[in-house]
Parts: C-alpha cells; structure tokens; sequence
C-alpha cells in the first residue's frame, strides 16, 4: 500500500493519571527504570514479561523493553481488553487517554528506531529499520475498527497486525507530542488544566472515533 510518512500518526495510550508524570519527565522505555511512585501500568505483566527477553532483531544488542513503544493504530484490542478486564485491570475509557506523534518526526537520526508488522511480543512478528518497508505492514489490518474473528476475512492473523508497533530506544521528550486524543469535553478541560500547569500548548481534541462507544 503506497502510503506518506509524512501522512502517518503513531500513538501512545496512557492513563489520565500517569501523564503529570509524562509532561515533566516525557516517555522513558520500560528498562529505563524511571518510574514515579504513583505511575499507574495498564498493560498485561505476562505480554511486559515476554518484551523483556524479546530480542529486536535489527538491533540484535536490545530487547523490545529498551524502547518506548507506540502503535499506528487506535480503537486497539488492547484498549478493549483495558475497559473490559480481560488479562488486565479494568479501567473506565474515560481514564485513557491518547498521546500522538508524527511518525517523520521520531523516524529520524536523533532516535534509534523501528517498527514491527506486529505486535512485537510475539515471536513471528517482523523488525524492520528501513523507513521505506513502512508500505509493507498490514494498512488494512491496522485501520480496521472491526477486528473480531468473524469479521476477519479469514484472516487469523489480525489482531497481531493491527498492533503493529513503531519502537523508539531509551526516551521521547515530551516536545514531540503533537497531540492529545481523549474522549469527552470533561476529559478535554481536566487535560488542558494539566497542561496549564506545565505551561504547555498542546491541542486537545475530542476523538471518539478513538474509543469503544
């Protein structure tokens, strides 16, 4: 599929609560051991577990733990398994919120980078560093907001696709965040009050296309 990197968003999904945290420090990798006291993890231990003796075979010196991730994708399996409790804390969909990135903006030479055709906890899943195999992944896969097996088009893999993952070594400095998604009005105004104290400007924006509603 022919498609822009300068057209691409990568995304972050985070607690409401963890992003004080985030704006003053920005987004350090799990083995960075950075972690405020009160900084709240959303993920399943047993997948986190997985990234840490995945080796990331472009970088065949790192594990998938010494990179921020992020996904191209939203409306994501591991948003409705946060919601709904499955292998994982239940958090309201309201408590989550979404960070956004331009993609030509953290594929560059400051950052050691790459991305996945999956998700890459998983042992068939593909690293690659060449920005123009960016074509390659699954667009289908990961645009798709019906991702349950009997929509699949037989296709059995989906869901390993459509959490393709794009990798960023150590840290991202909180300047590179574009954009907030988040779910109401409610949301938005106790975002932008965060920011207020940070002295940040950031857009917030209303994105329920974003969530499971």
């Amino acid at each position: 599929m022919r498609i822009g990197i300068d057209k691409i968003w990568v995304y972050r999904i985070i607690p409401l609560q963890n992003l004080k945290y985030i704006l003053r420090d920005g987004l350090y990798c799990k083995n960075a051991g950075k972690k405020d006291m009160e900084f709240v993890t959303i993920g399943s231990k047993e997948i986190i577990s997985q990234r840490d003796t995945r080796i990331v075979k472009c970088y065949p010196d790192t594990v998938v733990n010494d990179y921020v991730p992020f996904y191209f994708s939203f409306r994501t399996p591991m948003l409705y398994n946060i919601i709904t409790g499955h292998g994982v804390p239940a958090s309201p969909q309201k408590d989550i919120i979404y960070l956004c990135f331009k993609l030509e903006e953290l594929a560059c030479d400051i950052f050691q980078w790459c991305f996945t055709d999956g998700n890459a906890a998983k042992s068939i899943s593909k690293f690659s560093k060449k920005i123009q195999s960016i074509e390659r992944l699954d667009w289908h896969s990961i645009r798709t907001t019906d991702f349950r097996d009997e929509n699949a088009d037989g296709d059995e893999d989906r869901v390993r696709k459509k959490h393709a993952e794009f990798l960023v070594k150590d840290h991202v400095p909180v300047s590179f965040i574009k954009g907030i998604g988040v779910i109401n009005n409610e949301v938005k105004e106790d975002v932008e009050e965060i920011l207020a104290e940070f002295n940040l400007t950031i857009e917030v924006k209303i994105k329920k296309e974003y969530y499971f509603l």
